[in-house]
């Protein structure tokens, strides 16, 4: 047995104490642990409302394009009506024409009898 006289043991139990208190004393404090993880937790939470916030935005302006896509497809809609209407219209408008075109024209200069 290597400790067998007082000193020795009493030696023995300076160095145990002596070791629990450099680890006691190099140990993380809680409260900084504590702290630390608060800290965490408020950037997360902080995190999380700009996220929200952002992904509530987004989807409103989602929205707003898409009433606007439907607005400008009711517009085209229109328009292409319009210009159906108004071929149709130039497409008769030659046929009146050559009927007006055998009637004889007189010049600008003309002589009206």
């Amino acid at each position: 047995m290597p400790f067998t006289t007082l000193e020795q043991f009493v030696l023995l139990g300076t160095v145990l104490i002596g070791g629990w208190l450099l680890g006691y004393a190099s140990a993380p404090n809680a409260a900084k642990w504590k702290r630390r993880l608060r800290a965490q937790s408020e950037r997360f939470t902080a995190f999380q409302a700009e996220a929200k916030d952002r992904l509530r935005a987004a989807n409103q302006r989602a929205t707003d394009l898409h009433s606007d896509l439907e607005a400008v497809r009711a517009d085209h809609a229109e328009a292409e009506r319009t210009i159906t209407a108004l071929r149709a219209a130039a497409a008769a408008a030659p046929a009146e024409a050559s009927t007006e075109a055998e009637a004889p024209h007189k010049g600008w200069f003309a002589r009206a009898d």
